[in-house]
């Protein structure tokens, strides 16, 4: 009987698509290694490349996943999980079981509310699809960090994925405002960040958080991440008029361009927001250098856009 191999490739599609997300076979690779199959190959005949959508494959690929029907993928006869096989699935308990995560810890860091979680995991509400993207986004920052961990970084922490991702750029991102949600400098070295960021722009950064406020929004905008790198001896020499994340014994903290003044003793905090939030006008501060305790420099900013619930 001929074969239908256009149908075939958008089956095998949902096929890709469904062990995906209830398997660890996260990508094409991962797949075609499983099932003995080149990468290259597989990646054809989901393409419907014809050359390449062959019953040996079908053959290897219902060896290794007995679940799939090869009479629906060769013919489209009755439905993809064969009946013996076919179970009730549930994407969040299913990825949430894999990484032996709580549904407190995934509401922490997607700040999906936890009785969502708790009415998507059984079943008593459908996930919406806004959230079911940014729970698959959150399960691919979790499988990254699984696949890249290492003695240097909590397994438990998922990466913040960007376009560009270096291995070898390992930052670690709190969730709170530099200049408020926090009350000493100890935080950066006893509470586990929230993300690790891996992205190249942040290879000079100690560590990286938020940055709320219109001050600098000609600089770089309110709600952005920023990494900062602790500057020692900065009272001998700073490159001037560029951007730092000033700490002041009253426990104040506040990013600001910041030079020397003429007036010796005492740094510039310039503030360079723009014109629509400059209303009333923010002004420069002048700040005695034995005032300040900690001094960062701003080495990196990004900004992510989140989903809201």
């Amino acid at each position: 009987m001929e074969l239908n191999k256009e149908a075939i490739s958008k089956r095998l599609n949902e096929v890709y698509i469904y062990l995906r997300k209830h398997t660890e076979y996260v990508s094409q690779t991962l797949l075609a290694q499983k099932i003995g199959e080149s990468r290259s190959n597989f990646s054809a005949a989901l393409n419907g490349n014809e050359k390449y959508i062959t019953e040996g494959l079908i053959r290897k690929l219902v060896n290794t996943f007995p679940e799939i029907s090869k009479d629906w993928l060769l013919q489209g006869k009755g439905e993809m999980l064969s009946p013996d096989e076919e179970l009730e699935e549930n994407y969040l308990r299913d990825q949430r079981k894999k990484y032996g995560l709580s549904l407190a810890e995934i509401s922490e860091y997607t700040k999906i509310p936890l009785q969502n979680l708790k009415a998507y995991e059984y079943d008593e509400k459908r996930i919406p699809v806004k959230v079911q993207a940014l729970l698959e986004r959150f399960f691919e920052r979790v499988e990254y960090e699984y696949e890249n961990r290492n003695e240097d970084i909590d397994s438990q922490i998922p990466v913040l994925q960007t376009e560009q991702i270096t291995s070898s750029v390992k930052v670690p991102y709190y969730d709170v405002d530099f200049a408020g949600g926090w009350t000493s400098m100890e935080l950066f070295s006893q509470v586990k960040p929230s993300f690790i960021i891996s992205s190249p722009d942040f290879a000079r950064a100690e560590f990286a958080c938020n940055l709320v406020g219109n001050s600098i929004s000609r600089r770089i905008r309110s709600g952005s991440i920023i990494g900062l790198r602790k500057i020692e001896d900065w009272q001998v020499y700073f490159p001037t008029s560029e951007l730092y994340a000033v700490v002041l014994k009253n426990n104040l903290r506040t990013v600001k361009i910041v030079k020397r003044s003429k007036k010796e003793g005492f740094l510039e905090l310039i503030p360079d927001p723009l014109p629509e939030y400059n209303h009333p006008p923010y002004e420069m501060e002048l700040v005695p250098m034995d005032y300040v305790i900690e001094f960062y420099q701003v080495v990196a900013y990004a900004f992510f856009e989140r989903l809201t619930m």
